[in-house]
């Protein structure tokens, strides 16, 4: 089986496929034939989509993933409070329980760290980590190296700024793994001091020695960037402090803030966005996150058929 747990565990030659893939299912799915055909792919095979925390995107990608690819979808959303995990059903045995209604692939949201892991040592079809609490997403990472490469045309030698809450942001420590599999990449860090990157991507980067430092200045970062990889404040993984709206207002990419970055360079965000990117930035050309969520779907697709590679 193939489970998709971290992204570290992808490597170079998976991650060329699986673009290479994701590339040709968008060129397919704007022809009305080759969209209808794609359908017949993976026909009577079934996704269990099984979200403990909330999702928009994660969720709906992957349920439209799967049906652009033929397959059915069974969904559950809000787990935590709409299942029998509010009985205080262990997630190990939810994990047995549907796997005897004949899954061929599980994808699962849950709110602690290591979840997906825990739950692919009792799972009899693979599963595929949609986020585990502040620890990993590693399908969105995909899909964020994918829109680097797909709007600079590479991922190698590139200056990526990663900023906003990176103490709980799952989507920036996914990609700064990834980007450690890449030549010449400089990673810059911005956060507020109780937000900075945890100790163990840093040491991981330095195993791998990828240059990186922490900025305090977004002001700093910026005019050296190729990317701006922003994130909001998670508010429900925080206590008290998360209301220092002072302390947050110096993290915030607007107007001023375009003037300091690159002609095209990428602005990315992996949403929902709050403050910290004002909607009137929109507009700019170097802001990709809507691009970016939309790549969503085709790196899930692409996914999918990966694992059934597996089978």
């Amino acid at each position: 089986m193939r489970h998709v747990l971290y992204s570290q565990q992808f490597d170079r030659s998976i991650l060329d496929k699986l673009f290479r893939r994701a590339d040709e299912f968008r060129r397919r799915m704007a022809v009305p034939s080759e969209k209808l055909a794609l359908t017949q792919l993976h026909r009577g095979k079934t996704l269990f989509s099984v979200f403990y925390e909330p999702s928009t995107r994660t969720r709906m990608s992957f349920g439209a993933a799967a049906q652009h690819l033929g397959m059915s979808v069974v969904a559950t959303e809000n787990a935590r409070e709409f299942s029998s995990a509010i009985k205080g059903e262990s997630l190990e045995d939810t994990i047995r329980v549907l796997c005897e209604y004949y899954p061929d692939v599980i994808a699962l949201r849950h709110y602690e760290i290591g979840a997906a892991e825990r739950a692919a040592r009792y799972s009899s079809v693979p599963i595929i980590n949609a986020g585990d609490g502040a620890g990993q997403h590693p399908t969105q990472a995909l899909l964020d190296l994918y829109t680097i490469h797909q709007a600079l045309g590479t991922t190698a030698g590139l200056t990526v700024t990663i900023g906003g809450d990176l103490a709980n942001g799952r989507t920036a420590r996914s990609l700064a793994y990834l980007l450690a599999k890449f030549d010449g990449i400089r990673i810059l860090f911005v956060a507020p001091d109780p937000l900075r990157m945890g100790s163990d991507i840093k040491e991981h980067l330095r195993e791998k020695d990828v240059a990186f430092s922490e900025e305090s200045r977004l002001e700093d970062a910026l005019p050296q960037s190729d990317v701006v990889y922003w994130t909001r404040v998670q508010k429900e993984r925080l206590g008290p402090e998360a209301a220092d709206e002072e302390l947050h207002s110096r993290f915030v990419v607007g107007p001023a803030q375009l003037e300091l970055m690159k002609p095209h360079a990428v602005l990315m965000h992996p949403l929902p966005r709050l403050a910290e990117i004002p909607p009137e930035v929109d507009a700019d050309a170097r802001a990709w996150y809507f691009r970016q969520a939309g790549n969503g779907m085709f790196i899930r697709m692409s996914l999918l058929e990966w694992i059934f590679e597996g089978d």
